[in-house]
């Protein structure tokens, strides 16, 4: 019965107009101020015609990101300290000139149900922020798969005033490019994705 409530926990908690939105193929963006952050914690909201699995096994395969993320331009695979866990390192490009951001995440898988994952990730201090954390989860609803992506970055430059609504932008991008990715996946190259199923369960089963 958890596994079953779990399942439709994400769809059940938006409101109708919001559902509405989704199911017409629009991406939902919600902002929750942070004390002491000068960034909200920006909150996406999408449905993909996949099964959650796939999105998740996309996602999951890090050094995949710099073909498909807008500004990611090389993730490396550090380290993967426990079953389930990776460490990786990750180079953004900025806007405006500014130098690259480069920063190491902490990458978390758990099986939430039959069908659900939550991926999420902790990144300490770096050149730009002074923490970040987010998670992808998915869920299934019908024939499709409701994603909810949220990220936090508690800035420390400067410039982060400048950078807000770039950040609200490429947040946006990103979910948008996972879900072509995803699709693309699907319909040109099934191997890869068959590949990257294949280490999902690996990693989702040992970190049980």
């Amino acid at each position: 019965m958890a596994a079953a409530l779990a399942e439709g926990e994400l769809w059940n908690a938006l409101p109708h107009s919001e559902q509405r939105e989704l199911l017409e193929g629009k991406v939902v963006k919600l902002e929750e101020d942070v004390d002491g952050s000068a960034w909200p914690r920006f909150i996406i909201y999408h449905l993909v015609k996949s099964p959650p699995a796939a999105v998740a096994a996309v996602f999951w395969n890090c050094e995949l990101d710099p073909k498909y993320i807008p500004s990611c331009t090389s993730v490396k695979i550090l380290n993967s300290p426990e079953p389930g866990v990776v460490n990786a390192q990750y180079t953004l490009s900025m806007p405006f000139f500014l130098p690259d951001e480069v920063y190491v995440s902490r990458n978390k898988l758990r099986k939430l149900s039959p069908s659900g994952y939550e991926i999420s990730w902790r990144v300490p201090p770096s050149r730009y922020s002074k923490s970040s954390v987010g998670s992808l989860r998915v869920e299934e609803h019908g024939d499709r798969t409701l994603i909810r992506y949220t990220n936090l970055v508690i800035p420390s430059s400067r410039f982060a005033s400048l950078l807000r609504s770039t950040a609200a932008t490429q947040v946006v991008e990103s979910v948008k490019a996972l879900v072509a990715q995803v699709i693309s996946e699907i319909e040109q190259t099934p191997t890869l994705l068959e590949k990257q199923l294949q280490a999902l369960e690996q990693s989702s089963g040992k970190s049980q």
